[in-house]
């Protein structure tokens, strides 16, 4: 009876184990504390990222995946609400895309449809205390994700693995503060900001109202997007944001152009424009996605100045029916290459946003269970 139960046991033990890639695979995130953090999605009430990884990150381009694990960044003291934080939806998408460099654009990022691996309620535990380095999907398994069913993964030469993750309604703003802050490692390159200053003098929809302007927020460099908004542009209204390299000449002649009788001024050649829509304040508000203004990563923008201005539709305003805003001068800052296989693209309050507010050389610590 020994004698046959233990090749019973054997057998048993043996389908029982698992076995993980883990990711980035150069950093040993099994085995050391990686060097930074991310906030998103976990601490975020509503959060879209999107993880990166190159075949030589993943340790392999052939796998079956059945579920991923999250690692809390450590060493960190326990501290507020214990928790659990529920989720009324986590989506997780995962597969293959052949792009050279993902950019802001989290739809651009993808050269094929991802698998929808889990689509449902979300609960999970805040980062249990100091650890160093914290064990995989600690507390109680609630930083593990299983799939709805295994997942093959074939990464193209040249592409990525990528994991895409949109998440909404998170109540852990509701409790107060505690961490829920996921590990990884940050890597060297990626974008770097430019300048941007504003010229210029901007008109008004209505008699005594305040001057039409343009601002900008985001990232202002190839690979990353900067969102522009408005103020004083008149209500409920359309604006067109047009964007020129040149703030000298137009095809109505040199610039600034003036509309006669009026105090509205043309600053930007009006190459490219874009339709928007302003609020009943006659706004366009900071980080609105249909103010979203993505740039490829490509290191030849490097240095360019774009100019940007709003033309709004305002009858009343004058005899043109315009209102011209002041105009702002981008100058991008740099793309370069990541030092290592791993990028991240993210917004940190949108979890169906089409474009993202940050993009950086980071790789989460991912623990992808094998089938």
């Amino acid at each position: 009876m020994q004698r046959r139960l233990l090749p019973l046991l054997f057998l048993s033990a043996t389908s029982a184990a698992q076995n993980y890639l883990y990711l980035p695979a150069s950093t040993s995130p099994n085995v050391v504390e990686s060097s930074s953090y991310n906030l998103r999605p976990f601490m975020q009430t509503n959060s879209r990222v999107q993880l990166f990884y190159s075949a030589t990150e993943v340790g392999g381009s052939l796998f079956t995946a059945n579920a991923l694990s999250f690692r809390y960044d450590g060493p960190i003291p326990q501290v507020g609400a214990p928790g659990p934080f529920s989720v009324q939806r986590l989506r997780v998408h995962v597969g293959t895309t052949q792009i050279a460099q993902p950019t802001a654009s989290f739809g651009a990022n993808l050269s094929q449809a991802l698998t929808t691996v889990h689509d449902a309620a979300f609960s999970y535990l805040p980062d249990p205390g100091s650890a160093f380095p914290h064990p995989w999907e600690v507390p109680n398994t609630s930083m593990r994700i299983p799939f709805n069913a295994p997942l093959g993964v074939a990464i193209p030469a040249g592409g990525f693995f990528v994991v895409d993750v949109q998440m909404e309604g998170n109540n852990i703003a509701n409790f107060g503060f505690s961490h829920a802050i996921l590990d990884g490692f940050m890597a060297t390159g990626g974008v770097a900001n430019g300048t941007t200053s504003n010229f210029g003098q901007g008109c008004n929809a209505a008699i005594g109202a305040p001057a039409a302007t343009i601002s900008t927020t985001g990232t202002h460099a190839p690979g990353a997007a900067h969102f522009v908004s408005g103020q004083n542009l008149g209500a409920s209204t359309i604006a067109l944001l047009v964007l020129s390299g040149s703030n000298t000449t137009s095809q109505y002649g040199l610039l600034p152009f003036n509309l006669p009788t009026t105090n509205c001024n043309l600053y930007t050649e009006t190459e490219l424009s874009f339709v928007m829509f302003t609020d009943a304040s006659g706004a366009i508000a900071p980080n609105a996605q249909m103010g979203a203004i993505s740039v490829p990563a490509d290191p030849a923008f490097a240095g360019v100045t774009i100019y940007e201005q709003f033309v709004s539709l305002v009858q009343s305003a004058n005899p043109f029916g315009f209102v011209l805003s002041d105009a702002r001068a981008i100058t991008l800052g740099s793309f370069t290459a990541p030092s290592l296989g791993v990028y991240t693209v993210s917004h940190g309050a949108d979890a169906n946003a089409a474009t993202a507010d940050k993009v950086e050389p980071f790789g989460y610590a991912l623990r992808i269970q094998l089938n």
